[in-house]
C-alpha cells in the first residue's frame, strides 16, 4: 500500500524533505515583496514530479436488463442471488481473496466487491475475466483506488485574506515581470469583484473527499452530508457507510493525515469572519461526502457518492434532503473513466449537478487520469500565482479551464485554507496551506455556484465558466510552463469577466405620456458597455433600444419595463436584468 502513499504525496515529499521553510516564507512573505519584483520568474525543478501508479481496489459489475434492482417477482429475486452466488464463486475460483461483502453503487444495477488487498490492473485480469462469464452479470470493470490531488500542508501563519491569500484577488504591484505587464488583481480569481452581485448564497456544493472536520468558518454553512465507504478498514470509524462524515484521518506509516476535504471546503466557503482568510464564495453551503480514507477511495464508492450528492438512490443510504447543485471531486487516479463512474456524472449532469474535477498532479496528460477524462466534467488545471502551470499540473486538451493551484519552489506561494493540527485524529481547527490541482479545482466549483445562483443552470453553467477566463501570459523565460489553449483549457478563471447585476434595475423619471423616463443599474466587472431593451405590457417594443424612452400614447395605461444587459470584451458572461413595471399614467 505505500507505493501508492507515496504517489498521492509525491508533492508533499517535497515540501517537507526541505522545501519546507522555503514553502512557509514564501507564502508568509508580503506579496509585494516576492522573488518577481526583480522582473524575472523564479525557476521550477519538474524532476520532482513522482507519476502515480495504478491500483485497484477490486471488481464492479451490473446485473443485465432482466436482472435489474427494478425488476420484481419471485423468479427475478431468486435469480438475483444466484448470480450474485456465482459472482463470488467465479471470483474465488479466478484466485481472487475477496473481502466479505458487496456494496451498492447506485439503486441496485451496479454493485462492487472489494479484495483483501490492492493490487494492479493486470493481477485484477483474471477476476474480471472470471465475472464476464457469468450468467446475468454485466459491465464488469476494475475498481480503481482513486487519491487525494494536494501536497501535504505546512504550518499556517498569519492568514490575513490581503497578504496571503493571492488567489482570492492578488493584491501584488509587480509592474512587468519578464516583459509582461502585470494585470490589476493578479492571475488570482478575482472572486472579490463579483462579490457585490452573489457570493453564491444558499447553493449547495458537495465536497467528494476525506470528510469534515469541525471548523468555525466552516460548521456554519454546512448541510448534511454521508460517510460512503463502503469498507469498515478504509472508513476507520468501526463501519461502513453511515449518515456522519467526520474524517477519521488519512494518516499512514509515512504521512500524517491531510484534512484535505476541510481545506477543499474552505477554498470554496469559508466565511468572512473580520480575522482570518475567506473562501471564493462564502455565501455557499458545503455538504461533505466523505468518500476518501485510509489508502483514499474506490471508483465505486465515488460513483456512488457522486450520485447520492445529486439526489439520486443508493441502495442502503438515506436520501440526501439538500441535493448538491455542483459537485467537487479533488481526487482521481491514473486510468480510464469508467462506464459506472460515467453513469453516475451522466445521470447527475441529468438531475442538474455540475461536476468539477481536478486534473491531476504528475505532470502529464490528463487524458490519463480518470475522472478527469470523463465526459461532462469540468476538468481543471492548476496555476502559480504568475499564471503559469504548475509544474506538478496535468494537462492537454482534456482541461476545461485553470485556476490557482499554488507551487512549491523557491519564491512561490501555496493555497491558505481552513485546516487542522492532528497528526492523526482531529486537534486544533486552525488555517494551513497545501497546494495540487485539488486546490484549483474547488476555486471553479465555487465559480460555478456563484453563477448558479446568478440563475444559470447546467451546460449554461459550465459554458459560463469557460467565458469566465482571460487569456494565459506569455514569459520569454521558462516557456516550458506557459499555458496554452490546448494544454491549460480556455484561460486562467476571472471573475470580473462575469458581468451581473449589482442590485435592482429601475425606471427613474415620472411615467406619464410625454415624459422621458430612464433606466438606472449597476453591475459587476469589466463592462465595456450596456444594450437596453423596452417592453409594453411585456411585449419588446420595436425601436425602444436606449438608456432613455419618451412615452408616448401607446404607452397610456400600459406597464413598461426595461431589460439592461451588460457588453465586455473578448471573453465574458453577460447576466441581464429586467426592471419592475411601471405603470403609465
Amino acid at each position: 500500500m505505500t507505493t501508492w502513499t507515496r504517489a498521492r504525496r509525491a508533492i508533499a515529499a517535497v515540501a517537507c524533505s526541505g522545501l519546507a521553510a522555503t514553502l512557509v516564507g514564501a507564502a508568509v512573505a508580503p506579496a509585494a515583496n516576492a522573488a518577481s519584483d526583480e522582473g524575472t520568474l523564479p525557476k521550477k525543478d519538474s524532476a520532482a514530479v513522482e507519476k502515480q501508479e495504478t491500483l485497484v481496489a477490486g471488481v464492479v459489475y451490473s446485473f443485465k436488463d432482466g436482472l435489474a434492482a427494478s425488476a420484481s417477482g419471485t423468479a427475478t429475486v431468486a435469480a438475483r442471488a444466484a448470480a450474485n452466488a456465482s459472482v463470488q464463486s467465479a471470483l474465488k475460483a479466478s484466485g481472487a481473496k475477496v473481502a466479505t461483502g458487496a456494496a451498492a453503487v447506485d439503486a441496485g444495477a451496479t454493485w462492487a466487491v472489494d479484495f483483501e488487498e490492492p493490487v494492479t490492473p493486470a493481477q485484477a485480469q483474471a477476476a474480471i475475466t472470471a465475472l464476464k462469464a457469468v450468467p446475468g452479470i454485466t459491465d464488469v470493470e476494475p475498481n480503481y483506488i482513486s487519491t487525494a490531488y494536494a501536497a501535504g500542508p505546512v504550518v499556517p501563519t498569519d492568514p490575513y485574506v490581503k497578504q496571503y491569500q493571492w488567489n482570492i484577488w492578488d493584491y501584488s504591484s509587480r509592474g512587468t515581470l519578464d516583459g509582461v505587464a502585470w494585470p490589476t488583481g493578479g492571475y488570482s480569481t478575482h472572486a472579490t469583484a463579483l462579490w457585490p452581485a452573489t457570493k453564491g448564497k444558499n447553493v449547495v456544493v458537495a465536497v467528494l473527499d476525506t470528510g469534515r472536520t469541525a471548523h468555525p468558518q466552516i460548521d456554519g454553512v454546512t448541510v448534511a452530508g454521508y460517510d460512503m465507504i463502503s469498507d469498515k478498514t478504509r472508513a476507520r470509524d468501526g463501519n461502513a457507510r453511515d449518515s456522519n462524515p467526520q474524517d477519521q484521518g488519512d494518516w499512514d506509516s509515512e504521512d500524517q493525515s491531510s484534512w484535505h476535504g476541510t481545506h477543499v471546503a474552505g477554498i470554496i466557503a469559508a466565511k468572512w469572519d473580520g480575522a482570518r482568510g475567506v473562501g471564493v464564495a462564502p455565501g455557499v453551503r458545503i455538504q461533505h461526502v466523505r468518500v476518501l480514507g485510509a489508502g483514499g477511495g474506490t471508483s465505486a464508492d465515488i460513483a456512488a457518492g457522486i450520485t447520492w450528492a445529486s439526489g439520486g438512490v443508493v441502495s442502503g443510504t438515506s436520501r440526501n434532503k439538500t441535493p448538491a447543485k455542483v459537485i467537487n471531486l479533488s481526487l482521481g487516479g491514473k486510468h480510464a473513466c469508467g462506464s459506472m463512474t460515467q453513469r453516475a456524472i451522466d445521470n447527475a449532469r441529468k438531475r442538474g449537478a455540475v461536476v468539477v474535477v481536478s486534473a491531476g498532479n504528475s505532470a502529464e496528460s490528463a487524458s490519463l487520469y480518470g475522472p478527469a477524462n470523463c465526459k461532462n466534467v469540468v476538468t481543471v488545471a492548476a496555476l502559480d500565482e504568475y499564471g503559469q502551470r504548475a509544474s506538478y499540473s496535468n494537462y492537454g486538451n482534456t482541461v476545461e479551464v485553470s485556476a490557482p493551484g499554488g507551487e512549491y519552489a523557491d519564491g512561490y506561494r501555496p493555497i491558505l485554507s481552513t485546516w487542522n493540527t492532528g497528526t492523526t485524529k482531529p486537534g486544533t481547527q486552525t488555517w494551513g496551506l497545501m497546494m495540487g490541482t485539488s486546490q484549483a479545482a474547488p476555486h471553479v466549483s465555487a465559480a460555478a455556484a456563484m453563477l448558479y445562483s446568478l440563475g444559470l443552470r447546467g451546460s449554461a453553467v459550465e459554458s459560463g465558466l469557460k467565458k469566465a477566463t482571460s487569456p494565459f501570459p506569455k514569459y520569454p523565460s521558462f516557456p516550458t510552463y506557459n499555458c496554452t489553449t490546448t494544454r491549460c483549457g480556455a484561460g486562467y478563471l476571472n471573475l470580473q469577466k462575469v458581468l451581473a447585476p449589482a442590485g435592482a434595475v429601475t425606471v427613474t423619471g415620472t411615467a406619464k405620456v410625454g415624459q422621458t423616463v430612464t433606466a438606472k443599474y449597476s453591475f459587476t466587472g469589466k463592462v465595456n458597455g450596456y444594450k437596453f431593451q423596452w417592453y409594453r405590457n411585456g411585449k419588446a417594443i420595436s425601436g425602444a433600444t436606449g438608456k432613455t424612452r419618451t412615452l408616448n400614447s401607446l404607452d397610456k395605461g400600459a406597464i413598461i419595463k426595461v431589460r439592461v444587459t451588460p457588453v465586455g470584451t473578448a471573453s465574458f458572461v453577460s447576466i441581464p436584468k429586467y426592471s419592475a413595471g411601471t405603470r403609465v399614467g
